[in-house]
């Protein structure tokens, strides 16, 4: 599916964004979550688990990063979410 598809414009974007509108505020972002794999997962159904390992990742190091704000901490933390992505976009970049 890509962004100008008739699937994507007349029928995936008006129920994700009927389901965004009608979900209490604390659901809305595992909506965008969910329909975010879903899109992907249309068009190369291989790379969901990378996407949720990425999402993973980046969700428990940004944790830690507020956890520790300000200290040694969590400038490590960000350090090592930078160097997982970067470390994936170079093996799936450069691996092929």
């Amino acid at each position: 599916m890509i962004f100008s598809s008739i699937t994507f414009l007349f029928y995936f974007l008006p129920a994700v964004l009927a389901m965004y509108y009608l979900v209490p505020a604390r659901l809305k972002n595992g909506v965008l979550f969910g329909a975010s794999l879903l899109f992907y997962a249309w068009g190369e159904p291989v790379y969901v688990g990378l996407l949720i390992f990425s999402s993973l990742v980046d969700f428990v190091l940004g944790m830690l990063a507020e956890k520790y704000r300000r200290t040694k901490k969590a400038r490590i933390a960000l350090a090592a979410s930078v160097l997982v992505n970067v470390g994936l976009l170079a093996v799936f970049k450069y691996s092929r």
